[in-house]
């Protein structure tokens, strides 16, 4: 390659050099905004539609609401129908940890190394309100999950009542 096609090339690329640097620092810096349907989208949150709040005395899908202040009344009588109602689901749902007579012995105490589930016959438990039982079944306490998904307030009560024939 002779001495003028040597410079002709330098000479290109000299003028070319600072263009690709600019477009490389330019990348970084300079941002171009694409105007998006999400981004005039109303929701608030990833796929969650606009926030409307519920009509005047409208009732609620999760059932009647319990503020820290009350603990709701047992509104299920004690009766045979309902222990037994409530020594199905406690086997169902309880008894896995706190063993087939509420004495905290189930087949999963192993696997608590915190705090070993409670023995539900002990005499502070049968001082509790039925309410506090309640609120403990269906928000959960410690290591122990909320089964307020899994039972439903009739059948939390029924739990109660069969816990208080334990006691």
């Amino acid at each position: 390659m002779s001495l003028h096609a040597r410079r002709g090339v330098l000479f290109i690329f000299l003028l070319i050099l600072p263009f690709f640097i600019g477009l490389f620092c330019t990348y970084e810096v300079v941002k171009i905004r694409f105007p998006t349907d999400m981004e005039n989208s109303p929701a608030v949150n990833y796929l969650d539609g606009p926030r409307i709040l519920p009509p005047k005395g409208a009732v609620s899908t999760n059932g009647k609401s319990i503020t820290i202040d009350s603990f709701p009344e047992n509104p299920i009588p004690v009766d045979e129908t309902s222990i037994k109602r409530g020594e199905l689901l406690y086997a169902l749902h309880c008894a896995l940890c706190h063993g087939e007579t509420g004495k905290g012995d189930g087949s999963l105490v192993e696997f608590y190394t915190e705090r070993p589930p409670g023995d539900l016959t002990v005499s502070h438990v049968a001082a509790q309100f039925d309410g506090v039982l309640f609120r403990t079944i269906s928000f959960g306490f410690g290591q122990m999950p909320p089964l307020a998904e899994n039972l439903t307030t009739h059948e939390r009560w029924d739990v109660i009542n069969y816990l208080r024939s334990l006691q």
